[in-house]
């Protein structure tokens, strides 16, 4: 282990002493109030639904004839298949509450404000990615309310002005539901928008690093000095414990409330 060690740092010299500063950074007080810290809870489900969503693609597949049975398949007959499914449900539902109630965080503390303008469109972008994302995934099912779903869906897109009916044909893959529909919501869903949200995110942390994080100052605490904790190991393990907690909330909802299908589409 010594000999990797060194051949390692022959090639890269970089020591731990270098790294530290990047890495332990002061946070403010306040963030370890977890509702303050509300961003670290979609990113942690994120990487969920990314593992989820491989194990789930090994079975799927993404044609009207057969991803009905796929996913019939995967929930009755794969190994774990419908334990896997429900973690990628209920992640996404999941998912879609933290980054609205993370936004609705930043607007009623007004973290939005100059100099993180920015910062804040980007998260809004963000959000209607993770909308998009679930939009796409549900539709992937295949059953009767996923189908007219995304019919409903492509209509109100169509509704835009200007851009309406570029979005729609987007979706749709022509006017109506049709074959070319399904693999392209698949193809939106496992690769366009996850990679699009993934680069989101990178410059999303970026911003945050340049900026650094918004302090607030509590009633209780004006009359004393800004106060911080370190980022490693206290805030980093905090994560993790909350990291802990939600995958046994999302075990917990994936057994007691499973995943389950509506019938096959009538077209």
């Amino acid at each position: 282990m010594s000999a990797l060690i060194r051949w390692l740092q022959d090639r890269l010299p970089v020591t731990g002493d270098d790294i530290q500063p990047m890495t332990n950074e002061p946070v403010p007080k306040h963030m370890e109030r977890w509702w303050f810290a509300l961003g670290g809870t979609p990113a942690y489900l994120f990487v969920i639904q990314i593992i989820t969503g491989i194990l789930l693609t090994i079975y799927y597949k993404p044609s009207p004839d057969t991803a009905y049975e796929s996913v019939r398949f995967i929930t009755e007959e794969a190994a774990f298949g419908w334990y896997i499914r429900g973690l990628h449900k209920w992640a996404a539902t999941l998912m879609i509450a933290a980054v609205i109630l993370h936004q609705m965080r930043v607007y009623f503390t007004g973290a939005y404000r100059k100099p993180r303008e920015l910062n804040w469109m980007v998260g809004m972008m963000m959000l209607l990615c993770t909308l998009l994302i679930g939009f796409t995934g549900y539709s992937l099912v295949f059953e009767q309310l996923s189908y007219w779903g995304a019919t409903v869906g492509a209509n109100i897109a169509d509704a835009v002005p200007f851009v309406g009916g570029f979005f729609k044909t987007m979706l749709l893959g022509g006017e109506v539901y049709n074959d070319n529909t399904l693999p392209r919501s698949f193809i939106l869903h496992a690769a366009v928008l996850p990679v699009t949200l993934t680069l989101l995110s990178i410059v999303h942390i970026m911003i945050i690093r340049l900026q650094g994080v918004t302090e607030f100052q509590f009633e209780e605490d004006k009359d004393k000095p800004p106060q911080h904790f370190s980022f490693w190991p206290d805030h980093v393990m905090s994560e993790l414990a909350m990291g802990l907690v939600l995958m046994i909330i999302l075990s917990v909802l994936a057994t007691v409330v499973p995943a389950d299908s509506d019938p096959k589409p009538i077209r």
